[in-house]
């Protein structure tokens, strides 16, 4: 079964849930912009070609039952076509923010076999974060982050969005990484530091810091969106064997 998962603004915000339920990282926490390392674009290194793609410049939106970032579609969606804007189109460092947050992905992922590209793929699997503009924009129930838990990874081409509205880029970071997360079947935990604190339940994470993953850790039982027979996830493996399989 596939679900929603969304971050919330504020810190401590409460969640709302309709028939596709959605919840997510709590988004608390000081954010702190600490040095990045630059990693250009490289060949695949996955065995399926899979790779994370951070898109900055818009695009059209279509709701459907299962999201599939190939064809811009996401189950998430209130509105049946809809178009997020380019990221903080008009703040003058832009290209900076958005090469802050790309080498900030970069860096976290860096131990994990998976490229992380600006440029669209020719052709998928990819996992796609659209960075950019308001919940009422691209059709989200949900103000700050959205994208869909996939308990067995069966959609290998997800979609998620992050909105223009969460400030310092170590929050947008590991936002983008617990999305990731979501994707591959992660649930949320009651660790502060850990990715998926806060995805759909009442950790608060701090997001001064780069989020971990861990190689064993509790799900959180309490938290609304969960998969069915897990007590404990694998984080590190998540990243480095599922996302290639």
């Amino acid at each position: 079964m596939r679900w929603l998962t969304l971050c919330c603004l504020a810190t401590g915000c409460g969640v709302q849930i309709d028939q596709r339920q959605g919840a997510g990282p709590d988004g608390s926490g000081p954010p702190t912009d600490g040095p990045i390392t630059p990693n250009p674009d490289a060949a695949p290194v996955c065995s399926n070609g899979r790779v994370v793609y951070l898109n900055f410049e818009g695009t059209p939106l279509n709701d459907a039952l299962a999201s599939d970032a190939t064809q811009n579609r996401a189950s998430w969606m209130q509105l049946a076509t809809a178009t997020a804007p380019r990221y903080r189109t008009g703040a003058v460092d832009r290209d900076q923010q958005i090469q802050a947050i790309v080498n900030g992905v970069r860096l976290q992922l860096a131990s994990f076999p998976i490229q992380v590209v600006t440029t669209r793929p020719a052709a998928g699997p990819y996992v796609m974060i659209v960075y950019g503009g308001t919940a009422t924009q691209v059709g989200s129930r949900f103000g700050a982050a959205v994208n869909e838990l996939d308990c067995t990874d069966a959609q290998k081409s997800d979609l998620a969005w992050v909105s223009d509205n969460i400030s310092g880029t170590q929050r947008i970071v590991n936002t983008s990484i617990g999305a990731i997360g979501f994707g591959l079947g992660l649930t949320a935990t009651t660790d502060p530091l850990d990715c998926m604190c806060g995805w759909d339940n009442g950790c608060l994470s701090d997001n001064s810091v780069r989020c971990r993953l861990s190689q064993s850790i509790a799900r959180d039982p309490l938290a609304r969106q969960l998969c069915a027979g897990l007590s404990t996830q694998n984080e590190q493996a998540a990243f480095a064997t599922d996302f290639c399989r």
